[in-house]
């Protein structure tokens, strides 16, 4: 049978971007830990894993040599055989073995038709066993790793306890033909583009706001002699960054879950609020806040299972006065974020350039500080032996960001609280700056959903 080539997809060109602007695959390495504190039947584990990289297609894919147009095809192989290497790290230090782990994330998948993948077993301290993965952003996003590695825990429950085996993955090349066919029909990208001609239209041109106040926004105007300058300059010398974690215990957690059940509105929405309640409050009231929102796009069961990078990138904008009240303010929030659901198929790339062709913008400027991904899926195993076992997962930093802060909110494995990943630039900000972010953060959300009549100056002015 020919091998079939294919174009990326837009959601894959937002990770392949930066590759070509920053000289290095690096910028797009993810790397995940997952490990649980008990032993495990390596032996077992690793036919599990190589089992994997026959179900899941998009561990096989490949992509070619960029072309002279800036391009490049990708591919599936029908197989990949490999070894699984074991690396026992155990003998370590705890924040020594993390760093040996970052160590191997900051390493590219360097050359053209080569695998974009590695999948090490691992020994931690404190008796941890389970896995390492590093692989291509364009490959899979944060949901499609998850994804993965709650099936080769399946696997090996299964072959370990003889649990139901399970079901099937879907097919990675079908998305892509499905995403491709979208991003290419002229009638749905006219109408998404219209869409958003509206909204800039309407709403005029936005204006950055950052956790370290207007003195950003303040010097990029000074650079550019430009006073009435919107967009703030991107860091593009030091993409060195840093991590911080946080994690919400469950009771507080489950507070946070039944408000978003009882007023029907979602965890992203909410936490979306408190982002840019923090952001007004830095920058003396701002009302007009943009934050760059990361959409899954996996609303059918095929779209969960089918790995790839799905996820898109868009602004959520809110112009909100302060004496809204708390909940208006969220449900706000909510109702533009559910008409750009209904255009997130939309190329994020030809979104900036109608930006840019708006509003003039200098090269490498942008009106988002702070990303945020919501993603409720955790790694959970399904398995009664398993279940009072200690699981402990890890999102490994490839040391480089575009962006000034992302933050990635997930589900714990142990007790479903939520673990807070922030990700920041080291040449702006430091790991105060963060702890402070994250502290008025708590604040700004516990406030709202105790007295959610309360208007947004009213919160702003008592923390």
């Amino acid at each position: 049978m020919p091998r079939k080539y294919y174009p990326l997809t837009p959601s894959q060109k937002i990770h392949f971007k930066p590759i070509i602007e920053f000289g290095t695959q690096q910028v797009a390495n993810i790397s995940i830990c997952m490990t649980l504190q008990a032993p495990l039947d390596f032996g077992l584990l690793k036919k599990c894993i190589q089992l994997e990289y026959e179900r899941y297609e998009c561990l096989r894919i490949r992509f070619t040599k960029v072309d002279p147009n800036g391009e490049v095809r990708q591919y599936v192989v029908s197989h990949d055989d490999r070894d699984i290497d074991y690396e026992n790290l155990s003998w370590l230090s705890g924040d020594d073995a993390y760093h040996r782990m970052e160590e191997w994330s900051r390493i590219p998948f360097d050359g053209d038709n080569v695998p974009m993948n590695v999948i090490k077993m691992i020994s931690l301290p404190g008796g941890y066993n389970g896995l390492y993965i590093k692989i291509d952003h364009r490959l899979m996003d944060s949901c499609g790793a998850i994804v993965m590695v709650n099936d080769i825990m399946e696997l090996y429950c299964h072959y370990k306890f003889g649990t139901p085996y399970p079901e099937d993955m879907a097919s990675f090349t079908d998305m892509v033909e499905r995403d491709l066919k979208k991003s290419t029909d002229e009638k749905r990208v006219s109408k998404d583009r219209m869409y958003w001609q509206n909204v800039l239209e309407e709403n005029g041109e936005p204006i950055y706001s950052d956790i370290q106040g207007q003195r950003i926004l303040q010097e990029s105007r000074r650079l550019h002699n430009d006073k009435s300058l919107r967009a703030a300059d991107q860091e593009i010398n030091n993409l060195s960054v840093a991590t911080k974690n946080y994690h919400l215990d469950a009771e507080p957690t489950q507070n946070l879950l039944d408000f978003c059940m009882n007023n029907h509105i979602s965890m992203t929405n909410l936490i979306l609020m408190g982002i840019r309640t923090y952001l007004s409050k830095a920058n003396g009231g701002q009302t007009d806040i943009s934050i760059r929102n990361y959409v899954s796009r996996r609303s059918t069961h095929a779209e969960w299972v089918s790995g790839g990078s799905r996820a898109m990138a868009y602004p959520c904008r809110t112009i909100i006065d302060p004496d809204t009240e708390f909940l208006d303010a969220v449900f706000m929030i909510q109702d533009v974020q559910n008409h750009v659901y209904r255009h997130c198929n939309y190329d994020p790339e030809l979104l900036s350039d109608q930006m840019k062709e708006m509003f003039h913008t200098p090269p490498h400027t942008t009106y988002e500080s702070v990303g945020l991904t919501y993603q409720p899926l955790p790694i959970r195993l399904k398995n009664p032996h398993l279940e009072d076992i200690s699981v402990r997962s890890m999102w490994i930093p490839n040391g480089t960001s575009k962006q000034k802060i992302y933050l990635t909110v997930m589900h714990s494995a142990n007790d479903l609280g939520l673990n807070f990943y922030f990700r920041y630039q080291t040449a702006s900000l430091s790991e105060q700056d963060i702890e402070l972010f994250y502290y008025y953060l708590m604040k700004i959300i516990f406030k709202g959903i105790a007295e959610p009549e309360m208007t947004v100056g009213e919160i702003i002015e008592c923390i």
